[in-house]
């Protein structure tokens, strides 16, 4: 049976129109871990973070 290890990564909202997220996700890709969820959390009726969750083979 195949086990993971999972990562979060929170980042502000605002981040999202950036290109440093881009490459972010890039590295995570790079380094062997898969987006499997994402969403935001809000705080008093607007948006503020946004969580990625991400996963790869352990071991």
């Amino acid at each position: 049976m195949k086990t993971w290890e999972y990562k979060r990564y929170i980042s502000d909202v605002l981040e999202v129109a950036d290109d440093s997220l881009e490459a972010k996700l890039n590295t995570f890709g790079r380094e062997g871990w898969e987006l499997v969820a994402s969403f935001d959390r809000e705080r008093g009726g607007n948006s503020k973070e946004v969580f990625f969750i991400f996963k790869r083979p352990l071991g």
